[in-house]
């Protein structure tokens, strides 16, 4: 997984890793389970990079940022279709604009 899909939604005043909208499951509560190459459960998160907005993947759980993590990654979902990508990314920036303007 690289660096830019983690922080593909980063903007000034937002921290990484925060998500355009709100998880509607735990990322540790999906069975069954799948380890990654440490042995640990890989939690299952939702990406809103440009090329894969809504798309939920497992990923480590040690952050490969930080220097750690054995570089385990799955797509959990099928790529979207050219219509669903472009609706989910109407849908990130619409979401965006509202925080912004609420100025969350």
């Amino acid at each position: 997984m690289s660096r830019s899909s983690i922080e593909s939604f980063a903007r000034p005043g937002r921290s990484p890793g925060r998500t355009p909208l709100p998880y509607r499951e735990d990322p540790m509560g999906h069975e069954p389970a799948l380890s990654c190459y440490c042995g640990i459960k890989a939690p299952c998160w939702i990406s809103w990079s440009p090329s894969n907005p809504g798309r939920r993947y497992n990923a480590c759980l040690n952050a490969p940022s930080a220097g750690g993590g054995c570089g385990y990654f799955r797509w959990h979902d099928p790529p979207s279709n050219p219509f669903v990508l472009q609706f989910l990314l109407g849908l990130r920036g619409a979401t965006r604009r509202l925080e912004d303007r609420d100025g969350e």
